[in-house]
């Protein structure tokens, strides 16, 4: 109890700026903490929030469920901040349980909780985008859900490929890349352009069973597809927003990426380590900027871009805590600490 009431006491300001909010840190007053969401695992409804203070150098577990009184849900798989009519919230998607859950970005109480489903089947939410103050749930059935944020109801859903796993928001549109996931061997190859103004859709042709995306400041978009985990091999897509196609494929065993000021950081499960891509030049640093020999189930790469640190995420075999290492941008190591069950997604305070 004394924990839940100082973090109430201390999660005050939290502010954004831009619409698209999945690059800019969470500004607070609460200063040098980090916000975790764990995804915990399939069909065990433990997904769950941490918070690590670096003033103290702590781990507040299980955060959510002390302030709303329940669990979060069944596989939670992203968390974006974002500010609408003055005031910051923080949305969930939690992808079995098929709910956005909206919290109260000062206090981390839930809003509100809003049911992803088609009749009575679960559209299971993937990923979260924000633009132009409505939220948009990309889902595992291929579908894309608006949701008007006056009223939490969902006012529209935009057909896209299979089983598609990730978005981006260029110009108004929406790519939303599709993996197919569930109809191996004949995994989806295509990227989904959404136009959000009409909800009219165009599909082009990308590599198969693609899982992440992020663009650029010159708007380009990178893609991770994954092959077919075993004859083709993963590899890693320079796609064009202008002509909707494919400029480059670079050949590498990527699995993870971010993307922070003209620089691509993805992890190569080569040679296990963390290289670069100079995005302006599209040319690749040879050498390993952060060598993760030594972690046991390397998983998420997350950036702070105030702070210009990076945070690599090691899963532990998936069903111990995961631990969090930070960086700096020229791969010295600065401090780790511990989240939570698979923890997929940081927010930075």
């Amino acid at each position: 109890m004394k924990q839940y009431l100082i973090l109430l006491l201390l999660i005050i300001g939290i502010t954004s700026c831009k619409k698209d909010p999945k690059s800019e840190p969470i500004e607070s007053d609460f200063k040098n903490g980090i916000i975790c969401m764990n995804e915990g695992l399939f069909q065990q409804n433990n997904a769950s929030l941490s918070y690590y203070s670096i003033d103290s150098s702590t781990t507040t577990s299980n955060v959510f469920s002390a302030i709303n009184g329940r669990g979060l849900g069944d596989t939670a798989n992203d968390m974006i901040s974002y500010i609408y009519m003055g005031k910051p919230y923080i949305a969930i998607a939690v992808d079995v349980s098929s709910q956005v859950e909206i919290l109260d970005g000062l206090t981390l109480k839930s809003v509100k909780q809003i049911p992803i489903f088609n009749g009575t089947s679960a559209r299971e939410p993937r990923a979260l985008q924000f633009f132009d103050d409505y939220l948009y749930s990309i889902n595992f059935d291929g579908t894309v859900s608006r949701i008007d944020l006056s009223n939490y109801t969902i006012t529209n859903n935009f057909n896209c490929g299979l089983n598609p796993e990730s978005a981006e928001i260029v110009n108004g549109f929406m790519y939303v890349v599709n993996s197919g996931g569930l109809n191996s061997p004949t995994y989806d190859s295509t990227v989904s352009v959404i136009r959000l103004e009409d909800g009219s859709t165009s599909v082009f042709e990308s590599a198969i069973n693609c899982s992440a995306i992020k663009k650029d400041a010159n708007n380009e978009l990178y893609v991770i597809s994954r092959g077919n985990y075993g004859s083709i091999s993963p590899k890693l897509l320079r796609i064009s927003t202008s002509t909707n196609s494919v400029l480059e494929t670079f050949n590498i065993n990527i699995s993870a990426m971010n993307y922070y000021n003209n620089t691509l950081y993805y992890y190569d499960a080569t040679d296990n380590g963390i290289h670069t891509l100079n995005t302006q030049t599209e040319t690749i640093s040879n050498s390993i900027l952060i060598d993760c020999s030594g972690f046991q189930n390397f998983y998420k790469i997350q950036i702070d871009v105030v702070n210009q640190l990076i945070y690599l995420i090691d899963a532990n075999g998936y069903v111990n805590s995961a631990t969090v290492k930070c960086y700096d941008l020229n791969g010295t190591f600065k401090y780790e600490f511990s989240a939570g069950l698979n923890t997929g997604k940081l927010l930075f305070l």
